[in-house]
Order: C-alpha cells, then structure tokens, then sequence
C-alpha cells in the first residue's frame, strides 16, 4: 500500500510539472534554468537574439521571455559561468557531435509542414546490417508512406535522404521532420508517393581530433560504394521499389548535399533526381570528375538537378562555384539563392520545396 501510495503522489508531481520552455499563445518563449550557485547564465543559439544573458527569478532559478518567434523548430542552449549545458527539463534533444536542446513554436505558416498534422502518417523501419564496406555494425532509418499499406499492390519510387557532418541516420526525422513533411504533401496530393531510405553517411568513422585530409574524399568513395552495393539491393529485397533510374533520387544536406551530387551526377545510370542543400558542393578538376556528366547527351541527364543554398551559409561561395561550372557546360539545374544560413530551418524549407517536384 506504502509503494502503491508513493507511485501515485509521484505520478502527480510529475503530472504538476510544468513542461519547459513554455511557449505563450503570442509566440514569446519563456525558459528556466535551475542553477543556485552559478554567476551568469545566458541563453544561445536563437534566431535574431545571439546570446542573451538570463535574469534570477527566485528559489535558484534563472529566466527569460524571448521572441516572438515564427512558427517552426529552434535550438537553443545555456551557458551557466561559460560552461555549456542543454536545457534538463527538456527531453527534446537535438544530436549532433555535441547536445542542443529543441523548442517547437506552433502555428501556420508555408514552411510549417514540418509538424505533426492530423493526416494519414508513414512508418518509420529502423534497420541493421553488417557492411561489408565499412567493415562494421550499420543502421538506415527507412520511411514507408500511408499507401505502402493501404495499397499492397503498389511499387514506390525511393528517394535516398543524406544528413550533414557530425550527425546520424536519424537527423532528417528527429530534427529534419522529413517523416511529416512527406506526411503532410502526400495528404494534400503535393508530392507522389515515395519511400525515403535515410542511411549513417558516416562508414569511414569520424576520428578524434583533427581529421586527415582524405577523410571526406574516403569517406563519399566509401558511401558510394555502400548504397550502390549493399543498399539499393537490401532494399529491393524487403521493399516494394521501383527500380528504374527514373524513380531514384538521391539528396541531401551539407555533407550530404555535396555526397548527393557526387554519386547522384556520377551514377546516372542509378539517379536521375539530384539535390543538394547548402552542399560541400563538388571542387577540383570538374571537368575530369564529371566527364560522363559533361560529355553527356541532354537525354542522358538528370531529370532534375535541385541546388539551393542561403545568402548568410558559409559554404555559399562554394556552391556558386559548382552552380558556374554547370552553367558553362550547359547542363541544366535549378539554382536557388534564399535568405538564412548553415541551419536545419533552411534545410526543412527546402525539402517541402523538392519532395512535389520530384518522380513528376
């Protein structure tokens, strides 16, 4: 009876708890942070505010009311005396090398496809396998849409979703929102029915400290080798996939954005839909990396070649230089320059832009 009585006031206590931080109905966002001994606290990593120092507001706690802000998904963190700590009272966690916390401001807007709607949803698989080219224990995140079972007749065309440096195979669902993107187009008939296949695009592992100089190059020759290999047949074997060049995309961000364009534009007998955001867009000797791609006939080119990067990204210089390159050999592509940087609010604005325009 003594256990029984004490679950219950602990589930109560927890049920009082306040969830943190609170977003007020005018879109300010108030956060709280416990630390009695601390000097200084200051909140980070929000748009447009930089880093703001935090007021004491009584029994160790420290606070602020910042905003308002547009609706979508921010990430923030505290910095108590200069050491860095996400919010502990706060399960949603973005991952990446290092921690941030995420805070959800609801609302409507044309970049707010990414919530959680009341619309048939997809299944999100979580696979295992050995790789044979990475030598290792590996793991892809795999989204079926509503139809892969309502219509168990039906062949989907796939779409590969590469993440950035640092993070994993779950980024483009647990921050990216990639699973209620495609939710949300899908119900409204935006976008064509697809599995999204998001793979670790890490097989060569990140070594501590500096990295050598070859790490991407053998780290993109590696992946490459990995999807065309071990992938696209694991997948062909459990999913109902259509296995034509012509209903295969591969995209991604940063890191991803620049593997997307190597092995998409280098492998078209596999790819006909191309994307990169904000890319670790190709460099070098383009020329000779993309003969084929250069040499080839306009019917033996992509179908859509999709590159997008903001005005304030540091690898803006980057992709200019490979958009030029492509301009100079006449292959066709769209090319769009739009406000914002290095950062996941972007990233989720451009895939509700290139999901509807994809396997059309």
């Amino acid at each position: 009876m003594g256990i029984a009585l004490c679950c219950l006031n602990l589930i109560l206590l927890f049920s009082q708890a306040k969830a943190q931080p609170v977003v007020h109905a005018d879109r300010t966002v108030t956060f709280t942070l416990y630390s009695p001994g601390a000097g200084k606290v200051q909140l980070n990593g929000l748009p447009g505010i930089g880093s703001v120092q935090m007021h004491k507001a009584g029994e160790g706690n420290w606070e602020i009311t910042v905003g308002p802000f547009g609706p979508d998904l921010y990430s923030y963190s505290f910095a108590v005396d200069g050491a860095l700590t996400i919010d502990p009272k706060n399960r949603n966690v973005k991952k990446w090398r290092t921690l941030n916390s995420m805070v959800e401001v609801p609302g409507e807007n044309p970049q707010s496809l990414h919530a959680l709607k009341d619309v048939p949803h997809g299944t999100v698989h979580r696979h295992y396998y050995h790789s044979l080219v990475a030598g290792s224990q590996r793991s892809l995140l795999v989204y079926t849409p509503a139809s892969y079972v309502s219509d168990r007749e039906a062949r989907f065309p796939v779409l590969f979703l590469l993440h950035g440096f640092g993070d994993d195979e779950t980024a483009w669902t647990e921050v990216g929102r990639a699973h209620f993107i495609a939710d949300n187009l899908m119900a409204d008939e935006r976008a064509k029915p697809m599995i999204i296949v998001m793979p670790n695009g890490h097989p060569v592992l990140i070594p501590d400290g500096q990295r050598p100089e070859n790490y991407s190059e053998d780290n993109r020759r590696a992946l490459d080798a990995e999807i065309r290999n071990e992938l696209i047949p694991f997948l062909e074997g459990h999913y109902r996939i259509e296995t034509d060049a012509s209903k295969r995309a591969i995209v991604g961000l940063s890191m991803g954005g620049g593997q997307s364009l190597d092995i998409g534009l280098t492998h078209l007998d596999l790819f006909q839909w191309v994307g990169g955001f904000s890319s670790a867009a190709p460099g070098g000797n383009l020329n000779e990396h993309f003969s084929t791609l250069k040499d080839a006939t306009s019917s033996r080119r992509p179908e859509l070649l999709w590159i997008a990067c903001g005005k304030e990204d540091f690898l803006l210089e980057r992709n200019e230089t490979f958009v030029a390159w492509l301009q100079e050999q006449s292959i066709q592509h769209t090319w769009r320059l739009t406000e914002g940087g290095h950062e996941w609010r972007v990233w989720r604005r451009y895939l509700t832009e290139l999901l509807p325009l994809i396997f059309r």
